[in-house]
């Protein structure tokens, strides 16, 4: 029984164990390094996540969704977009080298991090998707984590710099790149054979994921962009640090939504319903929880987790950061619907108006400092959370009505 359960649920815990490993290999080189220097670290990472959004723009939701979970149209339009990935890398790349960086090369360093480690496990995963290939994945995270993990530990033990981290963790992406490309059997070389044939399949509706994408980086980026450019790095540590921990409720729900898109296409809506408020009441349950204990001890745990005093500032930026991913939280599993059911295009003015909001507030607010950003995100997940509900929940009520519509003209006939 035990190992059934393990199965079923293995690439859920993959998930977690990957998201956790990152977490605390994080976690460990900030207790080592200096403040300053996890503060650059912290700062390049929040650039590059935003300007790798120009790399995957929801690809992978739209290789899914368009090619209705056929495997080789899945694989034809994976290595285009695949491709197209690492062409925009290289051009961040190369333009980073004309703007002012306090060090270039450590920026490119974590760029390709990044990407390796966010960028290509997302475009990657429509694969196993489709191939309904879970435990596939599920054990290809697994190993990654533990890898991930090696090299933290390495890093800590042996007081490795940050330089020499980062080639680490560039080193195992390649690695995992070369591994997944066998197991999947991408033909890069294929696809320029038939560029054209390939590029005839991409039609107008990766525009709304595109638009998806872009209104959803800005409301969740700038307030870290904010952090990484215009304040001091001592307090940028201080923010990012605060953010890590906070992020284990977004850690949670990844894996849930991910699980969901899936399992929620072309279903019945009692069983979309059942699906929705099933993860929902598992995140208030478990976020709730989560919450009343960092309430209690998070500045013991900033202190434990990080080993200096100086973090322990950052407990009421933890709270206002873990009460907006809990709200986010939410807007996830209702944005999971709206995925699936293929109307993200009508997502995209709820996203719009929500950066305009936190942009408007990070500007009356940006005076104080990590605070007011902290409570830029507050304002805006908070917007995006109700929302996203009342869509959802109005897309349902559609979709009963054509089922019963449906239902009536079978039992006439």
């Amino acid at each position: 029984m035990l190992v059934k359960i393990l199965n079923s649920n293995l690439y859920a815990l993959s998930l977690y164990t990957r998201q956790i490993s990152g977490t605390l290999a994080i976690i460990l080189i900030a207790r080592y390094m200096a403040v300053y220097d996890y503060g650059l670290f912290s700062s390049y990472r929040s650039i590059a996540i935003f300007v790798l959004m120009f790399a995957n723009l929801s690809f992978a939701d739209y290789i899914l969704v368009s090619s209705k979970a056929k495997i080789n149209e899945v694989k034809l339009k994976l290595s285009l977009f695949l491709v197209y990935a690492f062409c925009i890398t290289f051009a961040i790349a190369l333009f980073s080298l004309f703007f002012n960086f306090e060090n270039h090369l450590l920026f490119i360093l974590v760029l390709l991090r990044t990407f390796f480690d966010v960028t290509f496990f997302k475009l990657i995963l429509p694969y196993f998707q489709a191939a309904k290939k879970f435990n596939v994945i599920a054990w290809i995270n697994i190993l990654y984590s533990i890898c991930i993990m090696l090299i933290a530990i390495i890093s800590f033990y042996l007081k490795l710099s940050l330089l020499e981290f980062l080639i680490l963790n560039v080193i195992l992406g390649i690695i995992n790149f070369i591994q997944c490309s066998i197991y999947t059997r991408l033909n890069y070389f294929l696809l320029f054979q038939n560029f054209k044939r390939i590029l005839k399949k991409i039609d107008k509706k990766i525009l709304d994921f595109i638009g998806i994408t872009i209104g959803t980086y800005l409301y969740s980026q700038i307030a870290p962009l904010f952090i990484s450019t215009m304040v001091p790095k001592e307090q940028a540590a201080l923010y990012f640090s605060s953010f890590t921990i906070a992020n284990i409720v977004m850690l949670l729900i990844s894996a849930q939504t991910q699980k969901m898109v899936p399992e929620m296409i072309k279903n019945t809506v009692s069983n979309i319903r059942k699906i929705l408020y099933k993860n929902l009441r598992f995140i208030i349950l478990v976020t709730s929880v989560l919450f009343l204990f960092m309430f209690i001890f998070g500045k013991l745990v900033l202190k434990l987790v990080y080993g200096q005093d100086y973090y322990m500032n950052g407990y009421w930026v933890l709270l206002i950061l873990m009460l907006s991913n809990i709200a986010l939280a939410e807007s996830s599993i209702f944005g999971a619907h709206i995925v699936a059911s293929n109307n993200v295009n009508k997502a995209l003015p709820i996203l719009l108006q929500t950066s305009g909001i936190t942009i408007l507030s990070l500007f009356i607010l940006k005076n104080f400092g990590i605070y007011g950003a902290a409570i830029s995100y507050f304002i805006a997940s908070i917007y995006l959370a109700y929302k996203y509900t009342v869509y959802s929940n109005k897309l349902l009520k559609q979709q009963e009505q054509l089922e019963n519509i449906k239902e009536n003209l079978c039992n006439n006939n």
